[in-house]
């Protein structure tokens, strides 16, 4: 018994002289990270990963069954709405188109003599006025003739086929009929299948294929050049459905691609898909570039920082504080030397730190350790 009793006197002793040894740090409890409640201007982003869109791509073929005359551009050449393509074998056409002259002419003999004067001066200067206009789009496609210059013949052709349409108007109220209506319209119909004997550019644009060689068949339907238009560079990303509420157009935003993550260049919010997908669950967004920089090519991997809003003075605390802030958000604040289970209300959501709308103060302080428990003794250790 004494022997019982003088072992619990020794254990006794030892826990009372480890106690001491461990001094207050034991009743203090283990030091934890923690962060300061501040207040700083709080920009809210939302970042998303994307591609960059390529341009929009058209087929241009040919009108009719025709052979291929001359061919007028290359794959990399940039091109402008309207520009000849490729000139197709015509010379039935023409023939056709003078024999539909030749005819209207015959049937305006009986005309009154000023009137097919007129005429005849005002067909004479819409030859000559489409000669010179054919003429200088081939020289303005081989870089001869400037914009502007081909701008003045294309403008004289419409001044002459008007000043023969009124010429025309002219001698049909001189004399006309029946047959001299279907004289114009066969010189009409002419004229469009004549036209239709050049593939032209429907809208400006860089020539990425060419499929045809000088003397090749080609027939409506054959895919002949295919171009990428002319239009600002866009990215698309696909937030979450969730994110719907705070995206608006217009919004700015900073984007860089995975090839150089350091080179970041501006966007802007230019398209929001009405619906949302639902095997996903995200909208597609598109964000216009209006200056884009050299390195950035179609279908590369672009990461975007949209600016959502801005919040000055906002109350923060590091994101690693705050707990189930999904569900009920709360902290663990350090307060009389214990951690404090303190619900708070969520605002913005800046890079590594979250608004508090409620719950907290300036200057509080807050543990931001994992192993940190409500009620438990510890001492903060506050991250500069």
């Amino acid at each position: 018994m004494n022997r019982t009793k003088l072992l619990g006197g020794a254990a006794a002793m030892a826990a009372l002289l480890l106690v001491g040894l461990a001094g207050p740090r034991v009743l203090r409890g283990p030091v934890l990270p923690a962060a300061r409640v501040r207040r700083v201007d709080l920009e809210r982003t939302l970042v998303l990963n994307g591609r960059v869109l390529a341009p929009r791509k058209v087929s241009v073929g040919a009108l009719t069954t025709a052979v291929v005359a001359r061919r007028l551009a290359e794959e990399g050449d940039r091109v402008k709405a309207g520009q000849v393509l490729a000139d197709l074998e015509a010379s039935e056409q023409r023939a056709s188109l003078a024999q539909a002259r030749a005819k209207l002419a015959q049937l305006l003999e009986s005309a009154a003599p000023t009137a097919r004067a007129a005429l005849a001066q005002a067909d004479s200067a819409l030859r000559q006025a489409r000669l010179a206009w054919e003429r200088g789009q081939r020289l303005a496609a081989d870089g001869i003739l400037s914009d502007s210059q081909l701008d003045d013949l294309r403008k004289a052709h419409e001044t002459a086929l008007a000043a023969r349409e009124a010429a025309l108007a002219q001698a049909r109220s001189a004399e006309g009929g029946p047959d001299l209506r279907a004289a114009q319209a066969a010189v009409d119909l002419a004229e469009v299948k004549l036209r239709q004997m050049r593939v032209l550019a429907p809208a400006a644009g860089v020539v990425l294929t060419r499929a045809l060689e000088q003397g090749d068949l080609v027939q409506p339907g054959k895919v002949l050049y295919t171009l990428a238009l002319d239009e600002p560079l866009q990215l698309l990303v696909q937030p979450d459905e969730k994110n719907l509420g705070l995206l608006a157009l217009g919004q700015r935003a900073l984007a860089s691609t995975d090839a150089r993550p350091l080179d970041r260049f501006e966007a802007e919010v230019v398209y929001l898909a009405p619906g949302v997908d639902a095997t996903r669950g995200t909208v597609d967004l598109k964000l216009r570039v209006p200056a884009p920089p050299p390195h950035l090519l179609p279908d590369m991997t672009v990461s975007v920082e949209i600016r959502l809003g801005r919040r000055p003075g906002a109350l923060v605390v590091p994101l690693a504080a705050v707990r189930d802030i999904a569900g009920a958000p709360h902290v663990l604040a350090h307060r009389g030397g214990r951690a404090v289970r303190v619900p708070v209300g969520i605002g913005f959501r800046g890079d590594g730190t979250v608004e508090i709308t409620q719950g907290l103060a300036e200057g509080e302080t807050v543990l931001t350790a994992p192993q940190a428990r409500d009620g438990r003794r510890c001492r903060a250790s506050v991250e500069p």
